[in-house]
């Protein structure tokens, strides 16, 4: 097998050069080719001082990005795929480049971003010092489906790696129930205890004694500080806990379970944004490294660019966010979000399925678990949809109230921009898919030189 791991680093290393010379560096065929000459080059790969994995439903991208920058930030080498590759191939690719061609390695720390079902074959091997559950929630019926076979295989991949820290979420009732050797809380404070009446409900019942839960604090879906009057289950203690954020400008103060208080200025304009920087602060907090030199270094980490972008043009503020198709819980997220303000806003939303991809499905069920009775506001002044399911977008439009002169479903995507308008408008969404984000890129472009032209004349 030995061999079998040089014949694999030494072919994977040629790829990558023959691919670098040809521009197209971020392609995982190197580590698709690792991965088939040697199934177990994960576990003989040396690893640098630092290991860290980040999985979960929601935020692996941000948190992995996070985490590169800041280390970048204290002068480290770090081996990251920034295309968010985070299935073994992926990770084989990944691994290959932080060693030489001697299997010594070439950096500092490898960050990796890891898919939620298959994180128990990959990190059984790789055996990362850090291990980071975001959070878990219901994902797409293509992929995940139903949130405790997530939890399941997350679990799984936990019991698989004994010597790691393994970072989790107290608010998230759902992976706080993860059994970990080395466990680390975050958690972050709320000022209210209702719960908005959401489509989907992942944590309804105590999972001790099936009774009816109480939050404490809630922040969005099912996430929260939680009780059971019944059994007296609850939320474990934080190890690392945000007690105050301000989205406004970013600030975050984190308690640690000393009693410490440490003020970050972080890029964060939301509550989820906000816990994947307590996250982040707990995994280096963990490692060694201290309050004052991550409030140095704090705003050099940036929330990557294709999962949200602000650009002020002639007095409107155009923006684009990434919003996950096939999935009702990060949609309904990011709307619950977006119109907590008295701007008055136009949505263009690029978030559709193909029927002509053949790796993709018909199912249209997800809009039905997508609250979009968030954007029955008045202040939402239009929404414009176009492509494949524009037809579906107006039906299930009408279902949740809003107007019909308040919305725009057209069957090409090319034509979304003819119907942006500016009058009264403060801001601009293009929400977009994940594959889509080049695409977000060009409409939010479009829209800006529409604008520009409409305010010259």
């Amino acid at each position: 097998m030995r061999i079998r791991f040089w014949i694999a680093l030494w072919a994977g290393k040629l790829a990558m050069a023959v691919l670098k010379l040809l521009g197209k560096e971020e392609d995982d065929r190197p580590g698709i080719l690792i991965y088939r000459l040697c199934p177990d080059f994960l576990k003989y790969v040396r690893k640098p001082k630092y290991t860290v994995a980040v999985t979960g439903t929601n935020g692996k991208s941000t948190v992995t990005a996070l985490i590169n920058d800041l280390f970048r930030a204290m002068g480290m080498k770090t081996s990251f795929n920034t295309w968010g590759a985070n299935l073994k191939a992926g990770h084989c690719y990944l691994m290959a480049k932080s060693v030489n061609i001697l299997n010594r390695p070439l950096v500092d720390a490898c960050v990796l971003e890891a898919d939620e079902t298959s994180s128990a074959a990959n990190m059984g091997a790789l055996q990362p010092d850090t291990f980071i559950v975001t959070n878990i929630s219901r994902d797409s019926l293509r992929r995940n489906g139903h949130p405790l076979y997530i939890k399941e295989c997350i679990e799984r991949a936990v019991q698989l790696m004994p010597k790691s820290t393994v970072i989790l979420s107290a608010d998230d009732p759902i992976s706080c129930q993860i059994t970990a050797k080395k466990p680390v809380y975050t958690a972050l404070e709320g000022d209210s205890a209702e719960v908005p009446d959401y489509r989907i409900k992942d944590f309804t019942v105590c999972p001790r004694c099936h009774q009816k839960p109480r939050y404490i604090h809630h922040h969005y879906l099912h996430i929260g500080k939680f009780v059971c009057p019944s059994c007296g289950y609850h939320s474990p203690e934080a190890d690392y806990d945000g007690i105050r954020f301000n989205p406004a400008d970013g600030s975050l103060v984190i308690r640690e379970k000393n009693g410490t208080e440490t003020a970050f200025k972080t890029g964060a304009t939301s509550v989820f944004n906000a816990f994947n920087y307590v996250q982040v602060v707990a995994y280096f907090r963990s490692i060694g490294i201290t309050n004052e030199k991550l409030k140095l270094i704090m705003e050099q980490a940036k929330i990557p660019a294709s999962r949200e972008t602000d650009e002020k043009v002639k007095g409107i503020t155009l923006s684009t966010r990434l919003c996950k198709g096939q999935t009702g819980s990060s949609a309904s997220t990011l709307f619950e979000h977006i119109v907590q303000t008295e701007e008055n806003l136009e949505l263009v939303l690029m978030v559709n399925e193909e029927y002509g991809n053949i790796d993709a499905h018909e199912t249209i069920s997800w809009l039905y678990d997508t609250d979009y009775e968030f954007l029955n506001r008045d202040n939402i002044r239009r929404i414009i949809v176009g492509g494949p399911n524009y037809a579906d977008y107006a039906v299930r439009f009408r279902m949740a109230g809003i107007p019909a002169d308040r919305f725009v479903c057209v069957p090409d995507e090319q034509d979304l921009v003819k119907h942006v308008t500016f009058d009264g408008i403060d801001r601009i969404y293009v929400l977009h898919e994940c594959d889509a984000v080049t695409m977000g890129r060009r409409c939010k472009q479009a829209i800006k030189q529409k604008l520009l032209k409409d305010r010259r004349r």
